[in-house]
């Protein structure tokens, strides 16, 4: 499933802002078909974690997320199925009185957390020891069948790269530049973009963040790197300190947006990634921590128009 939870810095203040508010949503949507729901019930519903520095936990019927001490780094969790536009509602309550906190919601969170992996019954019953021990002529069979197949393919391999090449030392050469062409293509894969696989990067994703100050962001989380499509933003939306909010993030094509207690707060485009899954998030900046408690998640397909 890959890492439990991402650890990673937030952007000092005054880096350039890349996507900026405007006085309304410059795009318009509709929140449609119910995708998934969280009420906290139940545990192991969300993923959960405890750390050093942070625990995240199902308890008492919320989602909980605890900082036992802040230094600006972002405590985040992910679950669900792999999304790709949708209308995230969330309600968040701080418990903790220091204001110089962040947390909120995060949409298109790479990986597969929470997801059931696909299990091939051949292999689990062997694995099980159910399996039925194959008869002599049903394995002779299946080794004949299996070589010449196998010796169908290379007989066939070899006739095409023998009419290509026309020589067998050609053929060894274009079997080498394959191989150093299989390399080449491996080395590129790795320094893909995470877009390519998901499977390998819990985490990054976009984040709707609310301060405990009064300031809300989106930002763009990619390993430790986070950059900001809006940056820190003042708002009176904003209920501060140890207080109650509910938040709406869009996340429709490559338009990115975030409502506060009803109202349009900010928006932004980016087209970094396309889909993954929901996440919860919290921070903090002071020597005391922070504790936030999420409720009533809910998950919609967003409708453009």
């Amino acid at each position: 499933m890959g890492i439990v939870v991402r650890l990673i810095a937030l952007t000092a203040a005054g880096v350039l802002i890349l996507g900026a508010c405007s006085s309304g949503p410059v795009r318009s949507f509709s929140a449609g078909d119910e995708l998934a729901r969280f009420d906290f019930s139940e545990p192991a519903t969300f993923e959960e974690g405890a750390y050093r520095d942070a625990t995240l936990r199902i308890v008492d019927g919320v989602y909980r997320i605890t900082v036992n001490e802040g230094d600006n780094e972002v405590w985040w969790s992910q679950w669900g199925d792999t999304l790709d536009n949708v209308v995230i509602d969330v309600v968040v309550e701080q418990t903790s009185q220091a204001p110089e906190t962040a947390y909120g919601v995060g949409c298109r969170m790479r990986g597969q957390v929470g997801q059931e992996m696909a299990v091939d019954p051949t292999l689990a019953a062997i694995v099980s020891g159910d399996a039925a021990e194959p008869t002599e002529d049903v394995t002779s069979e299946a080794i004949e069948e299996s070589t010449e197949e196998a010796t169908s393919e290379v007989t066939d391999e070899a006739t095409e790269e023998a009419t290509e090449a026309a020589t067998d030392e050609a053929t060894e050469a274009a079997t080498e530049d394959a191989t150093e062409a299989s390399a080449s293509e491996d080395e590129a894969t790795s320094e893909a973009p995470a877009e390519a696989t998901p499977e390998l990067a819990n985490g990054d994703g976009y984040l709707f963040l609310i301060q405990g100050t009064g300031s809300f962001a989106i930002l763009r989380a990619r390993g430790r790197d986070i950059t900001p499509l809006v940056n820190w933003t003042p708002s009176a939306l904003i209920q501060q300190g140890a207080a109650r909010n509910e938040l709406r993030a869009v996340c429709m094509g490559d338009y990115l947006a975030l409502y506060i207690n009803g109202e349009f707060a900010g928006d932004a485009t980016d087209s970094t990634y396309s889909r993954g899954q929901v996440g919860l998030a919290a921070s903090a900046a002071n020597r005391l921590g922070v504790r936030v408690e999420f409720d009533d998640l809910v998950v919609r397909r967003a409708v453009s128009g």
